[in-house]
């Protein structure tokens, strides 16, 4: 066991860019290990590290990175005024030093970095979150649609469900079913399409009564053409609408992730969906997850499958944390680390 006050006086605080690839690695491995190396390579896009604002903070001791605080710059607007905001991400202890307080000194340590502050959190973070004053807020949703059940039953990969497979496989063509047809385009490609999409695209309405996160033609270029795993990331088109979305495998299962949808209006929003999924199926996706505040999904994404992302906030100001503890009336896959914390290399 490591006393609080021995750890606490020997600990240093560090800006990640003051502490080489060496040590930050065997960190990233024992806590990340499924992204550890592109953590270790790529940690200026993961947190879109401005170094004329602030960086990440690591604690070391004796050498030795033992904590990490990391976060993504992510300016807001609010009441038609751009602040200055940061997604709180990648907030964690090696296993040894937890219960030392450590947690406490890194969220001390950030909390001063900006006034106003948003995470999705892990059951751990959120608990260490309230004691700070953040408030919770549960209302955006993780959306499932599996296809290949059986992928995901660990006793059904040792038997022969083919047929049983392609009987599942036939009745969703048929629920899916529609006339129009879309198809993926290659993000590296066609950015230009992308980029001049989003130029066009409306604010959402009721902007006064909620924070909208910017996704500004920097932002735009950070997420997607700097993403070291750009090249499995695609979009849709239909009519009005758009999605952008991200294709790969994983242990066997092949995903689908909507990263993000904009469309003029709600039955145009849901018809790209269906048409994406309709797409998944007759395309050997496993799995087809996006997120989403809507209620009126269910008969795309059953609803047995829906799970409430953990957003919490704080904020210095009273009148903007009344506004961000509301959460966002858009919130999608792309933004913080909802979706890109799935990476696996």
């Amino acid at each position: 066991m490591h006393s609080r006050d021995s750890i606490s006086s020997k600990c240093k605080i560090h800006k990640i860019s003051e502490v080489s690839k060496e040590k930050l690695s065997p960190f990233y491995k024992k806590l990340y290990p499924e992204r550890y190396k592109s953590l270790t390579e790529n940690w200026n896009w993961w947190y879109r590290v401005n170094k004329d604002f602030a960086e990440p903070i690591i604690l070391s001791l004796d050498g030795k990175v033992i904590g990490q605080a990391a976060f993504l710059v992510n300016n807001l607007i609010v009441s038609n005024k751009k602040i200055p905001a940061i997604w709180f991400q990648d907030y964690a202890v090696l296993p040894e030093f937890m219960g030392t307080g450590l947690g406490k000194l890194l969220t001390k340590e950030w909390m001063k970095v900006c006034p106003n502050q948003m995470a999705m959190c892990s059951p751990y973070s959120l608990r260490v979150l309230k004691k700070f004053g953040w408030i919770d807020n549960f209302e955006t949703k993780r959306l499932v649609r599996p296809i290949n059940y059986f992928k995901f039953v660990p006793f059904a990969n040792k038997l022969n469900l083919n047929l049983f497979n392609s009987a599942l496989r036939f009745f969703l063509k048929k629920r899916y079913a529609e006339n129009d047809n879309i198809k993926p385009y290659n993000l590296s490609e066609n950015f230009k399409i992308i980029s001049d999409s989003f130029n066009l695209k409306k604010m959402p309405e009721n902007n006064k009564d909620y924070a909208i996160i910017n996704r500004d033609e920097s932002w735009l270029n950070w997420r997607l053409m700097e993403c070291p795993y750009k090249k499995d990331i695609y979009f849709f088109e239909y009519q009005n609408s758009f999605s952008i979305v991200h294709i790969y495998s994983v242990k066997k299962i092949k995903r689908l992730n909507i990263l993000y949808t904009y469309s003029t209006d709600n039955s145009e929003e849901k018809k790209i969906y269906k048409l994406i999924t309709n797409w998944a199926i007759n395309n050997d996706i496993d799995f087809v997850w996006a997120i989403s505040k809507r209620k009126d999904l269910k008969n795309i994404f059953p609803k047995v499958y829906y799970r409430p992302l953990r957003y919490a906030s704080w904020s210095s100001d009273s009148s903007i944390f009344n506004i961000l503890k509301k959460g966002f009336l858009d919130l999608q896959g792309i933004d913080s680390d909802i979706e890109s914390g799935f990476y696996v290399e």
